[in-house]
């Protein structure tokens, strides 16, 4: 059986590399980083492999055969055998002047097919590949996507012998650690500006699209294809064209329902987000309660919200509780302010989603105001214990 990834953040995994390739030729062991189509794998590799001064080699193991491997066979009349020419794509039989090591990439590695995966146990094991020897300062990190749980297809192997031999991880990208990316490298200010106020549309880890290459991609085409650079032109563009392919282009990048909300908020901005609700928004906490808030700007913030929170949840899982409990408090403000039957949707997805539930009276401490206090500790009892109250929060 195959070992079970850990879950790492962008950070991590950059640290992780890092440390890796500062271990020397004398390390016993592989890296394997897996995750979802589209969450920077590859780019986080070659940024770190850059930084340390390493030849980034990038091959990607679903177009190749074992024969492509071991290099061009051709006869050596002289010896009466058959030598192989090195590939182009394997690293050269020495670092290149001017680099510190080499870091050979072998993307895609759980898709090739099962004889180049038979290979990798030996460039990993023996350093060589074929009949090639590989330099002693070669770094081997494999990456693959997941199989059933991101819809892509993979090559059904498991070998324990090789599993034994790679350090494995799960990259699961964070909102925070892409906006000081996108920030750097001229992504669309419109795109920031959704991204900061909707960190959980940053990806969709059970329907793949939007994902932070999604958003890149988005990014160039409205600037290099349609021309649109600033939030203004943007907005320009949608209210004078509202008919444009444009509409049609980011849809097929990131998906029709975040395509959808993303240009609405470019064109007519949600009064609620995400951010404010787990902050607790004073303002935005009025509104709500004045009924002037919409229901679907508000449903879109909750749900959101709970991303968010769930996110947090499995990074302290195991750990201290408490960064939990003042976003968590925010966000049962909202929903215990909110219409009964969204009330009821709201805290029974917030159980479902986040696995909160142990938590939610430590939350619920954390409200200053005790008539409030109070009265949330009834609204939420009333839904998990009907016909029962409290009506203190004692």
């Amino acid at each position: 059986m195959s070992k079970n990834p850990v879950d790492v953040s962008v950070k991590e995994l950059s640290e992780l590399l890092s440390n890796f390739l500062d271990s020397g030729p004398d390390i016993n062991f592989a890296m394997k980083i897996v995750g979802h189509p589209g969450v920077g794998k590859s780019s986080i590799v070659r940024q770190v492999a850059e930084k340390k001064e390493f030849l980034f080699m990038d091959t990607r193991l679903a177009f190749k055969e074992n024969i492509d491997l071991g290099g061009y066979p051709v006869p050596d009349h002289s010896r009466n055998r058959m030598i192989y020419y090195r590939p182009r794509f394997i690293p050269p039989e020495k670092v290149p002047d001017g680099y510190r090591g080499i870091l050979w990439f072998l993307d895609e590695a759980n898709r090739a097919h099962p004889t180049v995966i038979q290979t990798l146990f030996q460039i990993i094991t023996e350093r060589m590949c074929g009949e090639h020897a590989l330099p002693e300062k070669t770094a081997i990190v494999l990456a693959g996507n997941l199989g059933e749980d991101d819809h892509t297809v993979i090559t059904d192997f498991d070998d324990s012998a090789l599993d034994g031999r790679l350090a494995v991880f799960h990259l699961k990208p964070s909102a925070e650690t892409w906006l000081a990316w996108a920030s750097k490298n001229a992504v669309h200010p419109s795109i920031i500006s959704y991204i900061t106020l909707f960190p959980e549309k940053i990806w969709d880890e059970v329907h793949i699209h939007p994902n932070p290459r999604g958003w890149h991609q988005v990014s160039n085409a409205l600037s290099l294809s349609y021309n649109v650079r600033t939030d203004e032109q943007l907005r320009r563009h949608l209210q004078e064209n509202p008919e444009s392919s444009l509409v049609k282009l980011v849809m097929s990048l990131i998906g029709e329902t975040v395509c959808s909300d993303f240009l609405n908020e470019v064109t007519a901005p949600r009064q609620i987000t995400s951010a404010r609700i787990l902050e607790g928004d004073k303002t935005a906490l009025s509104q709500l309660t004045s009924g002037d808030l919409p229901s679907e700007d508000l449903l879109w913030a909750v749900t959101g919200a709970m991303h968010i929170l769930r996110d947090l949840r499995i990074e302290h899982a195991g750990g201290d509780p408490s960064p939990l409990l003042h976003p968590l408090s925010n966000l049962l403000r909202f929903i215990g302010g909110s219409r009964t039957d969204l009330r009821f949707s709201f805290f029974y997805l917030l159980l479902k989603e986040c696995g909160v539930f142990t938590l939610i009276p430590a939350a619920l401490n954390c409200i200053e105001n005790p008539e409030e206090k109070a009265r949330l500790f009834k609204r939420f009892t009333d839904i998990v214990l009907p016909g029962e109250s409290h009506e203190s929060a004692g």
